[in-house]
């Protein structure tokens, strides 16, 4: 009771029951709970509001707005969950066909079912291609899960950008087999004063080896793809990789290079692909300080650009 004040009324009496709480010590005992209305202003900081709309209309809005976000939440997490069930399946596809290829001919292999040298060999060189391709999946999706776990860990060195293409083009040309596909190689750099770059050799094969992949399975089956290494100025190298497929639209070129993406038509179609290829390129040019992007190329289809910093040449030690 406040000095020079009546006593106030209880008008709103609650009883709360203690039941078995602290091992039945207070069973039985209750809190009553008196409150006068003309009490309930000095309670609230600035007194109660004169009406409760504004308050009501405010835990409305602010229900709304939760319940929006749950929405697109619970949406995003459907969508996070189909993708990755689609990415598990093609995969799974993906690792199939060169497996299914590597036992069959093993097989003919064991069995002694070749009837000449050449046939042998041809089986031969079509396990070892199909391995390399596994290979390159596994390491792509090895590489994939690093980057998502942010364990990717690089360590560059200064490379003539030119010799290293060649050696990586080199190694990737088993891959094709047999298929009257063509590599062409520009290379404008390679003079003795002409700057390197330093980039991590592993990484750049899974890079060159993503692109080529990309340009074989989009282009026609006899094409011709063109490897340009050339100066975009005196502070960057650009390595571009033009074939001649159906190009990719204005409207796609940023999204391709995110993880899962595939363009309709692509999902439309009989060519196969796990869609993280082009996001490890993407993950991999920028741990190296580099930059990428799509144009369209000379001939309709389309080109794909790396630029990685040039740096000065690293003078030959004479022995």
């Amino acid at each position: 009771m406040w000095p020079d004040q009546r006593p106030y009324a209880p008008v709103l009496t609650v009883a709360v029951p203690y039941g078995d709480l602290y091992d039945g010590i207070f069973d039985g005992t209750t809190v009553t709970v008196a409150l006068d209305p003309d009490a309930a202003p000095h309670l609230i900081i600035g007194g109660l509001p004169r009406s409760l709309l504004p308050t009501l209309g405010g835990l409305l809005l602010l229900t709304a707005g939760l319940l929006v976000a749950a929405i697109i939440q619970l949406r995003r997490s459907r969508d996070l969950t189909r993708l990755r069930s689609d990415f598990v399946s093609r995969v799974s596809h993906e690792l199939r066909t060169p497996l299914t290829q590597i036992r069959m001919f093993a097989e003919t292999l064991i069995l002694g079912r070749v009837r000449s040298d050449a046939e042998r060999d041809r089986s031969l060189r079509i396990i070892d291609q199909e391995a390399r391709r596994l290979s390159h999946l596994v390491e792509n999706i090895l590489q994939f899960s690093r980057g998502e776990r942010g364990a990717i860990e690089l360590s560059p060195r200064p490379h003539a950008l030119g010799s290293l293409v060649r050696t990586l083009v080199r190694d990737f040309e088993p891959v094709v087999g047999q298929s009257p596909i063509r590599f062409l190689i520009e290379d404008t750099t390679n003079t003795v004063d002409d700057p390197t770059v330093a980039v991590d050799e592993d990484a750049m094969r899974q890079i060159l080896l993503n692109l080529l992949d990309n340009a074989v399975k989009y282009g026609p089956p006899e094409q011709e793809i063109r490897i340009r290494i050339e100066h975009r100025d005196e502070h960057w190298i650009r390595l571009s990789i033009e074939d001649q497929g159906p190009g990719i639209p204005q409207r796609e070129r940023q999204r391709v290079w995110r993880s899962f993406h595939r363009l309709e038509r692509d999902r439309r179609s009989a060519v196969s692909g796990t869609g993280i290829g082009l996001a490890v390129v993407h993950e991999l040019v920028a741990r190296q300080s580099g930059r990428v992007s799509i144009e369209p190329g000379e001939r309709g289809g389309a080109c794909f650009v790396i630029e990685l910093p040039a740096q000065p040449r690293i003078p030959e030690t004479p022995t």
